[in-house]
């Protein structure tokens, strides 16, 4: 179609107008029947001329669609109209997608913000408000790994003493180290029986109570709690002075000759044995206790980070639906902008082009063709047979003609010719 092509059609419409009104478009009809007789008449009615001769109202056809300004612009007005709504929308959807823009960049800021102070309340817990020492982690892990070495070393000290001081009977080559660790003292006590194995076995925990009991009462300073401490220590150390008085009691016994004296308690507070057995076990109980205040105290430090770094934690997982749902909210409107768009450039294409009546057009084409065949029927002195082929050899040019236009339909009223790009 020269600079034009044919993008889309348009189905009928009840309040689609037509070019002329009803009494114009009757005579142009009766135009076209006359210049197809007319023609026809002088070129024998042959089918080849009347392909040209289509192609050539055609032409005149459609130069005179596009002439015939308001009209078109009756035409187009839907399209117009559509064009303008379609603006509108997207100048819409662009101040919404700007909002939901702003929405995930507060969003996105947000958790960023929340990530830093992830970072930041584990260098300097103070600054948000957490008294913690950012050192408690490496404090705690020491702690921890002292404590486990001092629970080895009171289990073995107090398994050992327990089990000399009670059940075993020394020899003469009993020293005092040996009279405290005694590395069969839980086969011997099971051996003995399930008693004296439980007995020796859980002693160790008494003094772990007294170290727990120490957390708990220091947890909570008071006058109270202070003197509890003082007689939970005051009550372990009489019980370590009981065991190491055994112990070196029987010590004692073993060197002991007539001349000597039966051994007391004095005898008991001037020999280094005794008071050596009392704080192996006084001292390593009362710096596990003490160590386990501190690893408590640290692992209450670390908790408090770790729970406020949970919160931030858990403030992000909650955001990040949002910031997911901000993404496709924009993405669907990008979306459907850009389709919008699309129809836009066709509406502007059509508006640019022109549209052709093509139910009007095929009705005087086919006037012209009924003219042309009237002439080949009534004039031209031929034989039946081949009047008869001529005329379908005119009907088939004509068929060809329409196709060849695209205009074999009866679907839609108006076919739409837009600008070529």
């Amino acid at each position: 179609m020269g600079l034009l092509k044919s993008i889309a059609q348009i189905k009928p419409s009840n309040n689609t107008e037509t070019i002329s009104d009803e009494n114009a478009f009757e005579a142009e009809r009766k135009t076209y029947h006359e210049d197809g007789f007319n023609t026809s008449k002088t070129c024998q009615g042959r089918p080849e001329n009347l392909a040209a001769s289509m192609e050539a109202i055609y032409n005149r056809y459609e130069n005179k669609c596009r002439e015939q300004e308001l009209e078109q612009n009756k035409l187009k007005h839907p399209y117009i109209t559509e064009l303008k709504g379609k603006q509108t929308f997207i100048i819409t959807r662009k101040e919404e997608l700007e909002r939901q823009q702003e929405r995930l960049a507060a969003t996105e800021t947000q958790i960023e913000n929340l990530r830093s102070d992830i970072i930041g309340v584990r260098r300097d817990p103070g600054a948000y408000g957490i008294s913690a020492d950012r050192r408690s982690t490496s404090k705690f892990w020491i702690g921890l790994l002292l404590l486990a070495f001092l629970t080895v070393y009171i289990l073995i000290f107090y398994i050992s003493t327990s089990f000399s001081a009670f059940f075993r009977t020394f020899n003469p080559s009993t020293e005092l180290f040996s009279g405290m660790f005694y590395p069969q003292a839980l086969q011997e006590a099971y051996d003995a029986g399930a008693l004296e194995l439980g007995f020796i076995l859980f002693i160790p925990f008494v003094f772990f109570g007294l170290g727990y009991l120490i957390h708990m009462f220091w947890h909570k300073k008071s006058t109270i709690n202070v003197l509890k401490v003082l007689l939970l220590f005051i009550t372990t150390f009489i019980f370590d002075a009981l065991l190491a008085y055994l112990i070196d009691e029987k010590l004692y016994n073993l060197d002991k000759t007539f001349e000597d004296p039966i051994y007391s308690v004095g005898i008991a507070f001037s020999s280094p044995s005794f008071w050596v057995i009392i704080f192996a076990g006084f001292v390593s109980y009362a710096i596990w206790g003490l160590v386990f205040d501190m690893v408590m105290k640290e692992h209450a430090d670390r908790d408090k980070i770790q729970n406020y770094i949970a919160t931030l934690e858990k403030e992000i997982r909650n955001i990040l639906p949002k910031r997911e749902k901000h993404k496709e909210e924009i993405h669907a409107i990008e979306k459907g902008i850009d389709e919008v768009k699309v129809r836009c450039s066709e509406l502007e294409n059509i508006i640019d082009g022109f549209i052709l009546p093509i139910r009007n057009y095929k009705a005087l084409s086919s006037e012209y063709l009924q003219g042309w065949m009237e002439c080949v029927s009534s004039l031209i002195a031929m034989g039946h047979e081949e009047t008869r082929q001529y005329l379908n050899a005119c009907r088939e040019v004509y068929d060809k003609h329409i196709k060849k236009l695209d205009l074999d339909t009866d679907t839609y009223q108006n076919k739409v010719y837009t600008k070529s790009l």
